[in-house]
């Protein structure tokens, strides 16, 4: 078997062998440079690129772009540098390459067709997530049901969906159930949450705010607020919200 790059890049390509439980080298070729993975029975068990080896070797040739591979049946390692199956590996990779699925606060998330291989090799944090989904959540209810930071969460989702352990449906960014928190000045939401919704509805300057009544509110962005929406002193006061309680929020468009 040999080909190229084009239509699917190493990782996809090493998985379908893993999945096979094929044993042989999976040789590549690019930029000058020359790597090879050796399988047995679909796990890595030695790697070089160049002048590196082992777990550095694997991630080289996991990150290239561009290139030819070709894979020989039942060719032995010459020696032994890799311990542990091909998905801990993958995890690895995709921080190595920074590459991430974008997911928005307000799309629909569900565990992917490789959700049970994986959950072995999964750090606390992205089992948490992994379990927490359910059927399907959206990154904004698992970061108010986990108490993580919604960048975090969006990071670490976009991590999994990279390796198919998720999957991701994008949906438009909706109303969003915050918790009241005591500000400085003025109103605040989530950054990402702000862009979310500037991305899809355009600029605008005002939020709706509903709890036992209705209010509008001038918001601004801040880094880290996840499902707070924070006010300062005299907005609480004066629109009777009260730290704590949960409320709807969604652009004035």
């Amino acid at each position: 078997m040999e080909g190229d790059f084009r239509l699917l890049g190493p990782i996809d390509w090493l998985q379908l062998l893993a999945q096979g439980g094929k044993t042989g080298v999976f040789a590549v070729e690019a930029g000058g440079g020359r790597g090879e993975v050796y399988l047995e029975q679909g796990r890595p068990v030695h790697a070089v690129f160049g002048e590196k080896v082992g777990r550095e070797a694997l991630l080289e040739v996991l990150a290239l772009k561009e290139g030819r591979f070709r894979f020989l049946l039942s060719v032995r390692p010459p020696l032994s540098s890799l311990e542990g199956p091909l998905e801990a590996y993958l995890l690895q990779a995709i921080r190595f390459l920074d590459e991430r699925v974008e997911v928005g606060p307000f799309d629909l998330v569900r565990p992917g067709s490789r959700a049970q291989a994986v959950q072995s090799t999964l750090d606390p944090v992205e089992l948490s997530l992994l379990l927490a989904l359910g059927s399907g959540q959206s990154p904004l209810d698992l970061a108010s049901r986990l108490a993580l930071p919604l960048g975090e969460v969006l990071r670490r989702l976009g991590h999994l969906a990279r390796l198919r352990v998720v999957e991701v449906f994008p949906r438009v960014p909706r109303t969003a159930r915050l918790r009241v928190a005591l500000g400085r000045q003025g109103a605040h939401v989530d950054a990402l949450l702000l862009s979310a919704w500037r991305e899809h509805y355009g600029p605008f300057q005002r939020v709706r705010v509903k709890a036992q009544k209705e209010v509008l509110l001038s918001v601004e962005g801040a880094e880290g607020l996840g499902v707070e929406i924070r006010l300062a002193p005299e907005l609480l006061l004066f629109h009777g919200l009260q730290v704590g309680e949960e409320v709807l929020v969604w652009p004035e468009v």
